[in-house]
């Protein structure tokens, strides 16, 4: 027999709010083989019981259609009272709940609430595409499975979809809709409540329908979550979680619908604004945008939108982060206004059939346009290029470009910006007009207005294309824009505006005149002089045939000027103004530098056309500027023979691809720099003599020979091994890491060799080798062979740098400048070693320090240290033979020392700081100072003196005079050389007092005296002692 009622469910609480069925009703385990006579039962497609305050009603698998109503007693009747209810009347008193369980089938369950509000009811769709109904309590309607329709109507009510493509609205009230699995839609209309809905799986949809008047609506990112808000008229707001897709409806009225915050990744968003003057501003994600009837302003924002406008006159937004986004303008004079940013941009507007697409480089924009008549750009900053191509066929007419950096700014960006405007391949009459800071290019398809345009800054171009074009631009004045204009193919007529301007006329017998400003010019035909004045811009000069010449002049300020090969092509630039000139087919440049500090290059012009260059350091006034100005010129990547020159004041370089003339130059000022770049190059200077230009000669790669002026010359030899004869003067040779082995021959004259070293651990040795001296670096094997050398200055620039000056004398070396600072200056936080070896004679030696460094006198050649670390850098004295005087006594602690006298009867005498004295052989006295000193007497009858500080004593017969004894007292005698004394009593039982003195007497000629103490004012740790 089949089991009645066996589906039965009660909704249960399951946490959170949400109830699912229950399945104990009184009549779940009864069948109809087990009920008595008595109980009278029929089988029904719905069946209904009561039970303590809980009306539950059953469909079946078919479709049902249930209705719970009442009368206006109160009595609740399903389906009008046709099912009948098992277990008593249900009343609106006595009822606490109704449960409605459509179970299988599209089944159609609804509360009517005609006469008068029902209990809070659970209505349950079951399998089926169910359509639920609440009523006006806080009801909860279960869709469960299929595609179902829940309404929730009046209350607080809870709407779960369940499996399924459900459409879901709350109602009023302040509702919980729960979309579920599937492809849900979650609805808001006007006159319902503060909602929260939750798609969960599926490719959900929250739709929001408002009303006819003027509303605000916002969207924005809440976490992981999306608000809806409207925020008048009646505020509302919806809560939005795991929710694809978002609706909006704004119907009739002037609404106002923004979207912020990080929407992307949390929604698709549709806005429809309907009649009325909308305003729309989109998510960063792509959305869907209407604008509707009137006249509406549309912000696309982030992401790829695609907007129709409607009718009325509209306006279409693009800001920077925006996307690449579809724009139909449809009925009316529509605009899309396009902000562009801070960065440099190129933006281009370029036919395509009908439509027009609008690019920006920056972010790869591409805007499609159609049925837009207005363009208008904001530059907003930065050095921007921007294109209007023949739009010719599009439905645009003007586009108006606004260089401002500011919205709504009357000035420029400060930024050299372009706009260029293509004209079309027929015969066009261009004019170009503007007045203060605007300019206008007519004679074409659609008007170009550019505004807020800055005469130094900013560049309009105009190409004519092909077709025997004219071009007028005379009354454009100086100031408003750059011009450039180029005629293309054709018989062309252009006139330049009263700025700088490039022309570029094309073929035929074409007059040119640039005017001020940045000028290209082809001269053509002739022996051609070109002119450059201050206050000119970047120039580009094609000499063509004939010997033509560029004549720059300079002006009473400091400038760099660079002449340098560019292929065949020759590059002039000038730092001041920013000034590059591009020079091709001109054979001779002439500057004049006017004053100021100049620094003039002249690089390798191999390959070029220029010959000649003529150089004059004349100031305004004629004669010497009295400034510091510097020539440069390099040689090639050849064996170069260089040779430096004068006549007079005029000095000339020659064995180059152009010979080089310098004019009023002054000797206390001037220098001439000369580079030999690659090759074995070999300079001379003997012909220049003192007293016209200083000189420095840079050797480059490859094995050079220097012949000096006899001026003080400054000579770098680079890689290769190089040699220099620095002639008369005081000379400077310098040497950089990568440099090679070389010979420097001094000659007359005050000589330095300036070697620096690296950011590594670097080992440095200089001896003397006969009356030479040689310069080692153990990184990378180098040795510099020197003669005829005063002065070494050594740079170490950071590692543990090692440096050892041993015995000079018999050469000219006077003096070794030893700089310890890292590559930033200072310390360099390396422990580095600076060692001193004296002669094997008798030294008296002394070692002072100041502000400047730490100074070692006394030997051949004087030794000064800068930048040392007290804590970490060494200075060792090696007297060696002889009876050596070693005084640092005048040193306080500015860097560790130690003080070696070597064999003979040597005096040491310490610093403040902490001190290694060590005797050696002979009868030695060291006085350790103030400081923790360690002093060894080494062989010899010593006496050593500690001073102040803890100070240890070691040595053979030795006498310790100011011995501190005692527990903690400091002093300490180091015994671990002495074998057998391994504990305290082992040296008290070689100990005694004699005489007033402490004799401790182990044989074997270890013996130490401790003056002016007793044995019993000895203590364990006055002593070192072996393990």
């Amino acid at each position: 027999m089949t089991a009645v009622g066996a589906q039965v469910r009660r909704p249960i609480d399951s946490g959170s709010g949400r109830t699912e069925p229950r399945h104990d009703s009184p009549v779940a385990a009864r069948s109809v083989d087990h009920l008595a006579e008595s109980d009278a039962f029929s089988i029904q497609a719905i069946n209904a019981t009561f039970t303590q305050g809980v009306l539950s009603v059953f469909g079946d698998a078919g479709a049902n259609a249930v209705t719970i109503s009442r009368n206006a007693a109160g009595t609740i009747l399903i389906n009008g009272g046709s099912v009948p209810i098992l277990g008593g009347t249900a009343t609106v008193a006595n009822t606490n709940l109704i449960q409605v369980f459509g179970q299988g089938g599209n089944d159609t369950i609804v509360l009517d609430e005609s006469n008068g509000a029902l209990p809070r009811a659970n209505l349950f769709g079951g399998t089926g595409n169910d359509v639920l109904t609440g009523g006006s309590g806080a009801d909860q309607l279960f869709g469960q499975a299929d595609n179902d329709v829940l309404n929730g109507r009046g209350g607080s009510d809870l709407l779960f979809g369940g499996a399924g493509n459900d459409t879901l609205t709350g109602g009023d009230g302040d509702d919980r809709v729960f979309g579920e699995a599937g492809d849900d839609r979650m609805i808001w209309n006007p006159g319902d409540d503060t909602d929260l809905f939750e798609g969960g799986a599926g490719n959900d949809t929250a739709e929001v329908n408002g009303g006819n008047g003027a509303e605000t609506f916002t969207i924005t990112a809440n976490g992981t979550r999306v608000r809806f808000d409207r925020l008048n008229p009646a505020p509302f707001a919806l809560d939005l979680g795991t929710t694809e897709n978002l609706v909006i409806n704004a119907n009739g009225g002037d609404d106002f619908v923004s979207a912020t915050g990080n929407l992307a990744s949390l929604i698709s968003i549709t806005i429809d604004g309907g009649a009325g003057n909308d305003t729309i501003l989109g998510s960063n994600g792509a959305d869907m945008l209407v604008g509707g009837a009137d006249n509406d302003f549309i912000d696309g924002q982030q992401g790829n939108d695609t907007a129709f406008l409607g009718i009325g006159d509209d306006v279409f937004q693009w800001d920077p982060g925006d996307g690449n986004d579809l724009i139909e303008g449809q009925a009316g004079t529509d605009t899309m206004l396009f902000n562009g940013s801070a960065a440099n941009e190129i933006m281009t507007a370029s036919a395509n059939g009908g439509r027009v697409l609008f690019t920006r480089n920056v972010a790869n924009i591409v805007m499609d346009l159609n049925d837009v008549e207005v363009i208008d750009v904001n530059a907003l900053g930065g050095t921007d290029s921007i294109a209007v191509n023949d739009l010719s066929g599009t439905d645009v007419t003007k586009m108006n470009i606004n260089l401002s950096g500011v919205l709504g700014g009357t000035t420029g960006d400060a930024s050299a910006d372009t706009v260029t405007v293509n004209a079309t391949n027929g015969n066009d009459s261009i004019t170009v007009t503007g007045s203060g800071t605007s300019v206008a290019v007519a004679g074409l398809s659609a008007l170009v207005s550019v505004t807020n345009a800055e005469g130094a800054n900013d560049t309009l171009v105009i190409n004519a294309l092909g077709g025997n074009d004219s071009i007028v631009a005379t009354t454009l004045p100086a100031g408003v824009i750059k011009l450039t204009i180029d005629a293309g193919a054709g018989n062309d007529t252009v006139f330049g505006s009263q700025g700088a301007d490039v022309i570029f006329g094309g073929d035929g017998n074409d007059f040119v005149f640039g005017d001020n400003g940045n000028d290209v010019a082809f001269l053509g035909a002739g022996d051609d002089v070109f002119q450059w004045d201050p206050g000119d811009g970047n120039d580009t000069i094609e000499g063509q045939d004939g010997i033509d010449a560029m004549l720059f002049n300079g002006a009473n300020v400091s400038e760099n000027v660079d002449v340098v090969a560019n292929g065949g092509r020759v590059l002039f630039v000038r730092n001041v103004a920013n000034v590059t000139m591009d020079l091709n087919d001109v054979e001779r440049i002439e500057f004049n530098a006017l004053g100021g500090v100049d620094n003039i290059v002249v690089g390798d012009l191999s390959g070029t056309d220029t010959t000649s260059i003529a150089i004059d350091l004349a100031g305004a006034s004629g004669g010497g500027d009295g400034q510091a100005d510097t020539v440069s010129v390099s040689g090639t990547q050849g064996n170069d023979l260089i040779a430096i020159a004068a006549s007079g004041s005029t000095v000339t370089v020659t064995g180059l691809p152009a010979q080089v003339t310098i004019e009023n130059a002054e000797a206390a000022n001037d220098r001439l720099v000369v580079n030999g770049l690659g090759g074995n190059d070999i300079f001379d200077a003997t012909k220049l003599g003192a007293g016209v230009i200083g000189l420095t000669m840079n050797g480059g790669l490859g094995a050079d020979v220097f012949f000096g002026s006899e001026g003080n010359d400054l000579v770098n030899g680079g890689d290769g091994n190089d040699v220099a004869f620095l002639g008369a003067g005081d000379d400077r040779f310098f040497w950089a890491p990568g440099d090679d082995n070389d010979l420097v021959e001094g000659q007359a004259g005050t000589d330095t060799l300036d070697f620096r070293g690296a950011n590594v651990a670097e080992a440095i040795d200089i001896s003397a080798n006969g009356g030479r001296a040689l310069f080692f670096r153990n990184v990378a094997n180098v040795t510099m062979d020197l003669n005829d050398v005063e002065h070494i200055e050594f740079d170490a620039l950071g590692g543990t740098d090692s440096v050892t000056v041993n015995d000079l004398s018999g050469t000219d070396v006077t003096q070794v400048d030893v700089d310890l600072a890292g590559g930033l200056g200072g310390s360099d936080l390396e422990a580095d070693t600076v060692t001193a070896n004296a002669t094997g004679g008798d030294d008296a030696i002394s070692v002072v320090s100041d502000a400047n460094g730490v100074h070692v006198g006394g030997l051949s050649a004087q030794i000064n240290i800068a930048n040392v670390d007290a804590t970490l850098d060494r200075l060792v004295i090696n007297g060696f033979a002889g009876n050596d005087i070693i005084d640092a006594s005048a040193m306080p602690a500015a860097m560790l020392l130690t003080l070696s006298g070597g064999d003979g009867d040597d005096v040491l005498i310490g610093g403040a700081g902490n001190n290694v004295l060590v005797g050696g052989a002979g009868d030695d006295i060291l006085i350790g100072g103030a400081g923790d000193d360690m002093l060894d007497g080494g062989a010899g009858d010593d006496v050593l003196i500690g001073g102040g500080g803890n100070d240890t004593f070691t040595g053979g017969e030795i006498v310790i005079e100011g011995f501190q004894a005692g527990a903690g007292a400091g002093d300490r005698v180091d015994l671990t050389r002495v074998a057998g004394v391994t504990d305290f009593n082992s040296v008290l039982a070689h100990a005694q007092d004699v005489n007033g003195d402490v004799v401790i007497d182990f044989g074997h000629g270890d013996t130490i005296t401790l003056a002016s103490l007793r044995v019993a004012q000895l203590a364990a740790d006055d002593f070192v002692l072996a393990a």
